[in-house]
């Protein structure tokens, strides 16, 4: 089995299905109340033991009942957790998620739990972490700890995915490190300022000259990839890619920019 090691966030959502999103004082019913593991990293890694991966998550949990559960759902799943730190006399992290039927909106309030010090991420754990892997993948959450792995794993060759889903604190640095991108369909102008998409993902390639792949997703709309290609012989620069998409992009008759691809979960 391929290794893949995931850090990140992981918990628990409790998804309250209702017919219309409540008014301030109101009290309703819900339709339906599903409980199920949470968290970008953990969902991903799931996802990726379902594929046939062998992935491990390392990331910070409570030392409560909830973390029990969390531990054996993802142990369930074909998930590694024997490095997932526990956070005694604390909280795991736990997520309430409003579906509105009517509205077609999910509303999220998450209560986070201990948060994970850099200094918990040893040279021990990301010797373990790292032994065999073929990825390190980051959610874009517990940045500062993510940052040492991500380094490491960038040293011994390893490559590095990074999720941008919104701006967090540390995430720039983390990116930095990134073979591989993957963004929510709003990152790349919230972080360039770009009102146009495609200008958007032009200018994170420009600021993030290690990434190969750079993929935006776009809901229901598929994605769009931007890949950066080193033929044989061609030396070109990230610049001579950027000047031909461009002049697709800005061609009448274009429809895509020669990257683009659906990926509809």
């Amino acid at each position: 089995h391929i290794k893949v090691i995931g850090c990140g966030s992981s918990g628990v959502d409790y998804l309250a299905s209702v017919a219309a999103f409540p008014k301030p004082d109101e009290k309703l019913r819900t339709e339906a109340l599903e409980v199920q593991g949470g968290g970008n990293c953990a969902n991903a890694l799931t996802a990726a033991a379902r594929l046939g991966l062998k992935p491990t998550i390392v990331t910070k949990i409570g030392g409560d009942g909830l973390g029990d559960g969390i531990i054996s759902e993802l142990q369930s799943d074909g998930v590694g957790t024997e490095l997932v730190l526990r956070a005694a006399g604390h909280p795991s992290p736990f997520t309430y998620i409003i579906v509105d039927r009517q509205g077609g909106t999910r509303t999220c309030i998450h209560t986070p739990g201990a948060p994970m010090s850099p200094l918990e991420m040893t040279q021990d754990l990301i010797q373990k972490a790292l032994d065999g892997a073929a990825l390190v993948y980051f959610d874009g959450r517990l940045t500062q700890p993510a940052l040492l792995l991500a380094r490491a794993a960038r040293a011994a060759g390893i490559p590095v995915l990074v999720e941008g889903e919104r701006l967090r604190p540390g995430l720039q640095e983390l990116l930095q490190q990134a073979d591989y991108v993957v963004t929510s369909a709003h990152f790349p102008q919230e972080w360039t300022g770009e009102q146009c998409i495609g200008d958007a993902i032009l200018e994170v390639a420009n600021r993030l000259p290690n990434a190969r792949m750079i993929i935006t997703t776009l809901g229901t709309k598929g994605s769009v990839c931007l890949l950066r290609q080193k033929a044989e012989g061609n030396n070109s620069s990230l610049q001579d890619i950027i000047h031909h998409l461009t002049n697709q992009l800005q061609a009448p008759s274009s429809s895509s920019s020669g990257g683009n691809g659906a990926s509809n979960s």
